[in-house]
């Protein structure tokens, strides 16, 4: 009898766990989730303009196969316009077929009217505060309409997913111009008030490239955003910013053509930078010191000349390249090259004199008092040098 009750103890207790144990009783089949993988953000007449881009499981799948389809992938894009984010969202789901997860977001695509109004902090505010969006998410700005953007297929009928939009790093690899940006660290630098904020703006171009004689819309980076002090972003074409990437720790290589007056000498790659930028405080004045080294390889060999008057070349354009693009960015009210970051850090006390707790710009055209830059080639190729 005893044995007896003990059992059924016993199975009361295993029924009770049965009952109480949560199950997957919210889960969705693949094959009834819509997966956002990007989205877009714009500010117009009053309204949040929100952009979806969502693709299909098969979509996503392909960027994982080898094999290629003969039809491309389908990419939908939803639209919907509210007085703040969450409610553009909220209206974006009354026709939404099925459920959307937002999971696996690997881009994110801000307007030019919402950097440039006073509606950004609030962008900022979502992207950290949504449960679902993640810090490993790449973000641009652009100057494109973002359906035109989100709507951009890639080559050879492969996954969307294989595109500088949602994997910007090999191409980045290969030129390193403008580097690309992860969420956590943008809005790291913009709740720093000493940090400048910069974005990559994505376009499409449309004249180098065509599958079977018949013109192809892929992306390029055509410039950047950067955070303009006290105000809002301010956007710099690559024609202003010749001599930026050179100043970026983290460049892999770049080219640089060595030309004196008209004549053109030969390229090079220019490559893995050591930079040091120190704040020279006499008084209350800042000036800047930058020491920049970078190894190179050359590639085109045009016109016969000596290592040291290539070296001397090289140097001269790289550094007239630099300080063009400083100036663009003064012009603009913009410190691209974060040098006044430097000072915030060896004397926060008065960076926040000089500068009105960040609400005003501290540099002048005069304030890099001295620009070193150090070429070596160690590299010529497959053939050795002649001179």
């Amino acid at each position: 009898m005893k044995r007896l009750l003990q059992r059924c103890l016993l199975g009361l207790l295993s029924l009770s766990m049965c009952v109480m144990t949560s199950g997957c009783w919210s889960a969705f089949e693949i094959q009834q989730v819509d997966y956002a993988k990007a989205f877009g953000i714009d500010y117009k007449d009053g309204m949040y303009h929100l952009y979806v881009q969502t693709l299909d499981f098969a979509s996503v799948a392909k960027s994982e196969s080898s094999t290629k389809s003969a039809d491309t992938p389908p990419v939908w894009v939803g639209h919907a316009e509210g007085k703040t984010m969450s409610l553009a969202l909220n209206e974006l789901f009354r026709t939404a077929q099925l459920h959307m997860a937002w999971g696996h977001v690997t881009a994110i695509v801000m307007a030019e009217g919402v950097l440039t109004s006073k509606h950004i902090k609030e962008v900022f505010d979502m992207l950290g505060r949504f449960p679902e969006s993640r810090y490993t998410t790449w973000v641009y700005g652009t100057r494109e309409p973002l359906e035109k953007i989100l709507s951009a297929t890639s080559i050879y009928n492969m996954s969307p997913l294989d595109s500088i939009l949602h994997n910007p790093l090999p191409t980045y690899m290969e030129e390193s111009l403008y580097p690309p940006v992860l969420s956590f660290k943008l809005i790291a630098t913009h709740n720093d008030p000493a940090t400048t904020t910069y974005l990559p703006s994505i376009a499409l171009n449309n004249t180098q490239w065509a599958e079977n004689q018949k013109k192809h819309d892929l992306f390029l980076i055509e410039g950047a955003f950067f955070e303009r002090t006290g105000v809002n972003f301010e956007f710099l074409p690559r024609s202003q910013l010749p001599g930026y990437h050179w100043l970026i720790k983290d460049m892999r290589r770049a080219p640089l053509l060595v030309q004196k007056d008209g004549t053109i000498y030969g390229a090079l790659s220019v490559g893995l930078p050591k930079i040091k930028i120190k704040p020279v405080i006499q008084g209350e004045e800042v000036k800047f010191n930058i020491d920049a080294k970078y190894l190179t390889a050359l590639y085109e060999y045009l016109v016969p000349t000596s290592y040291e008057e290539m070296i001397q070349i090289s140097e001269v354009k790289l550094r007239e390249q630099i300080m063009q693009s400083y100036r663009h960015g003064l012009e603009r009210g913009v410190d691209i090259y974060g040098l006044q970051e430097k000072l915030y850090r060896k004397n926060p006390k008065l960076w926040r004199k000089l500068s009105n707790n960040g609400s005003k710009m501290i540099l002048t055209e005069e304030s890099i008092q001295d620009l070193k830059i150090h070429l070596t080639i160690p590299y010529t190729g497959k053939y050795k040098r002649k001179v």
